[in-house]
């Protein structure tokens, strides 16, 4: 979710907007991306101008309660063969800028492992692809929410972590503790690279040493 453009002051980010950036992207980088200068969404970056990453909802803009209903119905639509973009997916970077609307973007980095390393990880991350969205947020099942999908490639890399989560209690829906992409940003292995001026709103002290782009 997040507010238009006339709300929020911050231009949608297209995929002609992310394109000259990507000459400093790097295979096992990590990308954040969210709306109205949040960064509510985590993806791996596999290049060339690909991405790795699960996903809640196929369309943006839907809101918790847009969002509950496409998690309601999705079972169905699975059951009857009809796959949308949600769960884990690959897809080209700049063309899911153009399908879904986003304004702020970050690209962190991993910078103590080896290529081996990182060619491990990427290769365990390919094999999630086709799994569902972790909808109820359980770690240590077969379906992923966007975060997990960073915690499976540092721990197939040889790397495993522990972040800060945040407690969320919902009547009847959810009891669990959450690792939110921006909790990622508290290793201090993992470094800011790059980052738009729109991340510079809530996130300059987090993104402190990334290249504003």
């Amino acid at each position: 979710g997040g507010k238009l453009d006339g709300v929020d002051g911050l231009p949608r980010v297209r995929g002609d907007d992310i394109r000259p950036a990507l000459a400093k992207f790097e295979p096992g980088d990590i990308l954040f991306v969210g709306n109205s200068g949040g960064l509510s969404h985590v993806m791996m970056y596999v290049g060339p101008d690909t991405v790795i990453h699960s996903m809640a909802t196929e369309k943006t803009m839907r809101g918790q309660m847009g969002s509950l209903w496409d998690a309601l119905r999705r079972p169905i639509w699975w059951t009857f063969g009809f796959r949308d973009k949600t769960g884990v997916i690959k897809e080209s970077l700049t063309a899911f800028l153009d399908r879904y609307e986003r304004d702020t973007w970050a690209l962190a980095r991993r910078v103590d492992l080896s290529a081996e390393q990182i060619d491990t990880g990427l290769a365990h991350i390919e094999t999630l692809i086709g799994a569902k969205y972790d909808y109820d947020f359980n770690a240590g099942d077969d379906e992923y929410y966007c975060t997990e999908i960073v915690t499976e490639y540092l721990e197939a890399a040889g790397v495993p972590e522990s972040f800060p989560t945040r407690h969320v209690k919902l009547p009847l829906l959810l009891d669990t503790h959450i690792i939110e992409p921006i909790s990622l940003l508290s290793s201090v292995e993992i470094r800011p690279v790059l980052a738009s001026e729109s991340s510079q709103v809530k996130f300059a002290e987090e993104l402190t040493g990334a290249e504003v782009v």
